[in-house]
């Protein structure tokens, strides 16, 4: 994976014409929204047709209200995964998708905004879902005013990469693992810096629907203690107002909806949005420690489910 690292990254969407990524052969075709006043046409035009007035602007929340209470009234919730929406035909010419997913109505509706077009001409936003890439044969598109194709396509090294689980698991730290790089100090602070971790939401923070949340770490400090590395070193992470010991980083993997919601944070600028340069260049630093480390936990887990396995066998022979 480290050998090959510029072509595992999925980019921030584009304004322009539509190129596609590494190793895809699938030609994805850009189609230019016309406006209508503050919405584009497909948006106002779907608006108009379940009685909305459109004379006024119609706030990104408000539509995104309107559209799920539409999804409700019509049933169009997928029954074998509730959080995937089928779409009929007046959402599917907004989204242009015979599926979305309904935490990603909110996003999808940017482009659909006069207001945000400018913006749109700037940087690159993640056009396809990450349930949708089985349908889409993993095909992102890529939307880019001008580029120069040199050997092919070369990732653009200084655009935004994607705020999504693919990318940002691969500088993402558990706690064991942050230990295991504390054991040589010299190399822990390059290491640890600017990457990912988990930590438990401030419990006063009424705007952090969700228990845990992704911090990027943004500097240490070491303390003079009882040589406990969990006292010790303090990580100082954003978004927090205090420094993290390790001893409060989470074991677990993130969610899907913690990901959406650093996403979230780094539009609002609360926080940095890596480029694809520096999130390669992290996940290069940290592959082998990550690779090593999740190697080390299957291996430890490996005898248990084989136990389990054989006292299952057990029970179906020797039933009591």
């Amino acid at each position: 994976m480290a050998g090959n690292a510029a072509s595992i990254f999925w980019l921030e969407e584009y304004s322009g014409k539509s190129l596609t990524p590494v190793g895809s052969k699938r030609k994805a075709k850009s189609k230019k929204l016309e406006f209508n006043g503050w919405g584009s046409k497909p948006l106002i035009e779907f608006l108009e047709s379940i009685g909305k007035d459109t004379t006024e602007k119609i706030s990104q929340h408000d539509v995104s209200d309107i559209i799920g209470k539409y999804i409700n009234d019509n049933n169009l919730t997928n029954p074998a995964k509730k959080k995937r929406v089928l779409c009929d035909e007046r959402l599917y010419s907004i989204f242009g998708r015979k599926t979305i997913s309904r935490i990603k109505v909110y996003d999808l509706l940017e482009t659909h905004y006069l207001e945000n077009q400018d913006a749109w001409d700037d940087d690159f936003f993640f056009s396809s879902e990450e349930e949708n890439l089985g349908e889409e044969k993993k095909c992102l598109r890529l939307e880019k005013k001008t580029y120069q194709k040199k050997r092919g396509f070369e990732t653009p090294k200084s655009c935004f990469a994607a705020i999504i689980p693919e990318n940002i698991k691969l500088v993402y730290l558990k706690k064991s693992l942050v230990l295991d790089l504390s054991k040589d100090f010299g190399s822990f602070e390059a290491k640890v810096v600017d990457s990912f971790v988990r930590i438990k939401s401030d419990p006063n923070n009424f705007l952090q629907k969700n228990s845990h949340q992704l911090v990027l770490v943004k500097g240490m400090k070491k303390v003079s203690g009882n040589n406990d590395v969990n006292e010790d070193i303090l990580l100082q992470v954003s978004n927090f107002v205090k420094d993290v010991r390790i001893a409060m980083l989470s074991e677990d993997d993130f969610s899907q909806e913690e990901c959406e919601d650093l996403h979230q944070r780094m539009k609002k600028g609360l926080l940095k949005r890596p480029t694809v340069a520096e999130l390669e260049a992290k996940a290069r630093a940290l592959h082998e420690d990550i690779t090593k480390h999740w190697l080390a936990a299957e291996l430890t887990l490996l005898p248990k489910l084989i136990d389990r396995a054989n006292e299952k066998g057990w029970r179906r022979e020797y039933p009591f």
